[in-house]
């Protein structure tokens, strides 16, 4: 059975703390909270010298492509880039089938 996976890479900009990024990661891990279509969601600091300055990431696991543009439309979800958003200083994010 596939899933679809999507990641997501950020870089904070330099002013936001360390405790405002492990709110982001806290929340957007809770998302799975008030979203049915997650099967699963993950995040963390990067910890070795290949990511280019990303300093986080977090990965969502959803059932479908449809579930995807679920997630990404859900009010809790809008929120949370209302709310985030503006303290990233880059995003990088990436969908596949796996």
């Amino acid at each position: 059975m596939s899933k679809i996976v999507h990641v997501v890479t950020v870089k904070f900009k330099p002013e936001v703390s360390d405790e405002i990024r492990q709110e982001a990661l806290r929340d957007v891990c809770d998302l799975k909270n008030d979203i049915p279509q997650i099967i699963s969601a993950s995040a963390g600091k990067n910890f070795t010298d290949r990511s280019k300055g990303y300093e986080y990431a977090w990965v969502i696991e959803l059932k479908t492509k449809e579930d995807l543009s679920i997630y990404l439309d859900h009010s809790a979800h809008l929120e949370f880039i209302r709310k985030y958003k503006p303290l990233f200083a880059d995003v990088l994010a990436i969908d596949y089938e796996a």
